[in-house]
């Protein structure tokens, strides 16, 4: 064989490679596909060639090897659409365009609840109902399906401290309560009172105006919890006997906030809390179905107001 017909071949061969590497074919589905931390090219061929995304785990391990990738593949979840070649697949596996998946606290909800989710998400996890902390933010947060829950749940804590810090660095400086703790029981119990944007505030100036003249909060959704301890649904209406139920948590009892959050609040509440509507008001009181109240300065109006409010519901 002549030079010449060996470098023609030679040609020949890499043409033949390169429209391999570069021909893109139809992905009839959009597949997603999971590559997991430490798994191994010939794995991540499979996974690939088994989604069909690839027609050849050969042809894709050596464009690999020859474009020096290997250790530059990302793990995630990926989702591959329409018309892909191998070197679209590989540099999309090396640019790390993955998928991001959505976790949702609820205004509100409890640890248990948290817990339960972060469990689904990842069956193997060894966190527990203490590991998760009281200044969390009930908010949507984004993850990667190869994220463990304690990952997950670090980086809810650390976006939930970044917003809470900034909150409370411009919160108004005359508000009788010390510590972002004491910002986030407060703004639990507000959450728990009223979904009602604009009144959050109102009430949050209420509980300040209580605090100030050394009365007790008086909030039924304290008592709930202390009956509950956020493990389930209350599917009844408070009784007079349940005020009067001994516990740290029990605001018609103790003066002063509760040791700990009756639930997460959202972002709207931990405002209100720091940058509360002032005003004289002391009691407020739901008035109807869409969750508004009706708020007064003094008790003989409170009296009157309760009766409206039953008026309504009749």
């Amino acid at each position: 064989m002549s030079k010449a017909t060996f470098f023609f071949l030679i040609i020949i061969l890499l043409n033949s490679f390169s429209l391999l590497i570069f021909e893109k074919h139809n992905i009839l589905n959009t597949p997603n596909v999971i590559i997991k931390p430490g798994m191994s090219l010939e794995q991540i061929s499979r996974e690939l060639l088994k989604k069909k995304i690839i027609k050849n785990t050969y042809i894709f391990k050596i464009w690999v090897k020859l474009s020096f990738s290997e250790k530059k593949l990302r793990y995630g979840e990926f989702i591959f659409k329409k018309n892909y070649s191998i070197y679209d697949v590989t540099k999309k596996l090396i640019n790390g365009d993955v998928i991001f998946r959505k976790l949702t606290i609820i205004e509100g909800s409890y640890k248990y609840q948290l817990l339960n989710i972060l469990k689904e998400i990842d069956p193997k996890s060894s966190i527990e109902y203490d590991d998760i902390s009281d200044l969390i933010i009930a908010d949507t947060y984004s993850y990667q399906i190869t994220d463990s829950a304690e990952r997950i749940l670090n980086d809810i804590q650390k976006i939930s401290n970044d917003f809470s810090q900034k909150v409370w660095l411009e919160r108004d400086k005359f508000i009788p309560i010390s510590n972002i703790n004491e910002m986030f029981i407060l703004a639990s119990i507000i959450e728990k009172e009223t979904s009602v944007k604009h009144e959050k505030p109102l009430i949050a100036g209420v509980f300040y105006n209580r605090l100030n003249k050394n009365m007790k909060l008086q909030s039924d959704p304290t008592v709930i919890y202390a009956i509950t301890q956020g493990k389930y649904k209350l599917k009844r209406n408070l009784t007079r006997k349940d005020l009067k139920l001994k516990s740290t948590h029990n605001t018609y009892v103790n003066k002063g906030l509760p040791p700990s959050i009756i639930g997460f609040p959202g972002k709207d509440s931990l405002l209100s809390t720091t940058l509360p509507k002032k005003s004289d008001l002391l009691y407020f009181v739901a008035k109807n179905q869409d969750g508004e109240h009706y708020f007064s300065s003094s008790y003989k109006q409170h009296l009157k107001n309760i009766k409206a409010s039953k008026d309504e519901k009749k």
